[in-house]
């Protein structure tokens, strides 16, 4: 299961994971499977030496997302809404948040994180659920400010990496000349053989490099 979670990112970006059976003697990221039901993942927010270790409980229903979402802690990705800008697009409902978790709650020092220009996302998988932390579980802590009623079911999302996930990683990681792909369902139209077809077949090699094989 972590290896598919990690696929997910490697389809995506360019980044790549190298596996080893034992424990490397540089900084290397490890996976500890726990049975917690006080938190679905645990890690650092970017490298820590000698290593960087991922808590992650089974109990959890989203547990491919959580692989996904502690693995982009490690990356060095904030949750969305810790954000320098998040009040323009989330109201805090403090009077319905419990305080002891306040600091889940923090703006990120600007100074020590960028959003990289990649736009506020409600589809993030680093977003907090509308109903994190909530004293009274019936009403949401995190109000989309937008489209309210249609985000309070997004925000949250476990499944899959969004497009700006993807945006961001590869902004932070691969490079503006990087050869990736632009689109994160290009790895589906490469396996159905798309990238050469006369309809759509310019517009994927110069959106769909990395997986059509278009790379120089």
């Amino acid at each position: 299961m972590i290896r598919n979670a990690l696929n997910e990112i490697e389809s995506k970006t360019c980044l790549r994971f190298q596996y080893y059976s034992r424990r490397p003697s540089f900084n290397h990221i490890y996976y500890v499977k726990i049975a917690s039901s006080s938190f679905c993942g645990l890690s650092y927010i970017g490298r820590v030496s000698p290593a960087n270790p991922i808590y992650l409980s089974f109990l959890c229903p989203d547990f491919p997302g959580i692989i996904i979402h502690e693995t982009l802690h490690t990356l060095g990705v904030i949750h969305q809404h810790l954000r320098t800008d998040r009040d323009e697009f989330i109201r805090m409902e403090w009077s319905n948040m419990n305080p002891q978790y306040y600091d889940h709650f923090a703006i990120a020092d600007a100074s020590m994180f960028s959003t990289y220009g990649v736009p506020y996302d409600y589809y993030s998988i680093m977003h907090y659920n509308a109903y994190a932390a909530a004293i009274n579980p019936s009403k949401p802590t995190l109000t989309p400010l937008t489209q309210t009623a249609r985000f309070l079911q997004v925000i949250g999302q476990r499944k899959k990496l969004s497009d700006r996930d993807v945006e961001l990683l590869n902004t932070l990681y691969c490079g503006s000349n990087a050869c990736v792909d632009k689109n994160v369902y290009c790895g589906v139209w490469a396996l159905k053989k798309l990238c050469n077809s006369r309809n759509n077949g310019g517009w994927l090699k110069e959106n769909c490099k990395k997986s059509c094989g278009f790379c120089k």
